[in-house]
């Protein structure tokens, strides 16, 4: 298991193995909507002309390099959470969190995943308190819904 940081991987090069050239940068994360795993990277261009990288063309993520299996793992989407994603409008990374009670609880500051799998392991908040991927409902446009935490 290789867990990586989401913030630390934002912005890095994308590079394809079976050509060696840069064919974008991490732009977005695209999360599925319960938060449980990463299932493509928004790599370069915006909104309906942005093009992602699948999940299973992932090769590694290197310590300044993701590596992607060959230049043709990039592509565009028709599928509107992609499009949101590329737009901004559902991102992990600032969204407000809400608990099941109600209570806004601050932003997502970092989420930490396996390099491997793109299971989510936790996302850290703006108090600095990290909650386990198994306490997070949800991820949509307007915030991440996690279970009540505990503040004794």
């Amino acid at each position: 298991m290789s867990i990586q940081s989401i913030k630390s991987k934002s912005g890095q090069t994308v590079v394809a193995l079976d050509t060696a050239e840069e064919i974008g940068e991490v732009k977005h994360f695209v999360v599925s909507s319960d938060v449980s795993r990463i299932e493509r990277l928004h790599i370069d261009g915006r909104r309906k002309k942005a093009v992602f990288a699948e999940w299973g063309d992932i090769e590694s993520f290197g310590p300044d390099r993701v590596m992607v299996r060959t230049e043709g793992s990039s592509s565009q989407s028709e599928d509107e959470r992609d499009i949101d994603a590329a737009k901004g409008k559902v991102e992990l990374l600032g969204s407000r969190v809400l608990d099941t009670a109600g209570f806004e609880r601050g932003t997502v500051t970092d989420a930490t995943f396996d390099g491997a799998t793109g299971q989510i392991a936790d996302i850290t908040l703006s108090d600095g308190r990290t909650t386990a991927a198994a306490n997070v409902h949800s991820l949509g446009s307007y915030a991440v819904v996690i279970d009540v935490l505990d503040t004794t």
